[in-house]
């Protein structure tokens, strides 16, 4: 009897530890992914009770990629990922074509954005020439 009850709780702790832990999103459909040191000219993060904001000035290619993914995922969810962090994943309702951005931040993802947008550095792969 002894020898089937030890597993049966290390299985009950175990998996009361697991239960404790958020489930990590999947992330599935279209992303659109900036890095702030190389696609943004300017940012400015704004704390209310209710949402995080970043607002961003966007460089000239990143605005353009921005307006292909409005124009190629219109009425479709994109998930935002700046500096590899997803932060939301807005239905595209209309064509955008401006420089300047504004993303609402999950509280969650904002402990692991707000310290990267100090960065500094250009992480960003560019296309290799073939």
């Amino acid at each position: 009897m002894k020898s089937i009850l030890l597993p049966v709780a290390a299985l009950l702790i175990a998996s009361a530890a697991f239960a404790d832990e958020p489930a990590k999103p999947v992330i599935t459909g279209h992303i659109l992914r900036f890095d702030s040191a190389c696609d943004f000219t300017e940012s400015n993060v704004r704390i209310q009770r209710d949402a995080i904001l970043v607002e961003a000035s966007l460089k000239s290619e990143a605005a353009a990629r921005m307006k292909q993914a409005s124009r190629d995922f219109l009425g479709q969810p994109v998930v935002i990922v700046i500096n590899n962090v997803p932060i939301s994943a807005p239905m595209m309702a209309g064509q955008v074509s401006v420089d300047k951005a504004r993303f609402s931040v999950a509280r969650d993802a904002a402990a692991k954005l707000l310290p990267s947008l100090l960065e500094t550095t250009c992480h960003q792969v560019q296309p290799q020439a073939k």
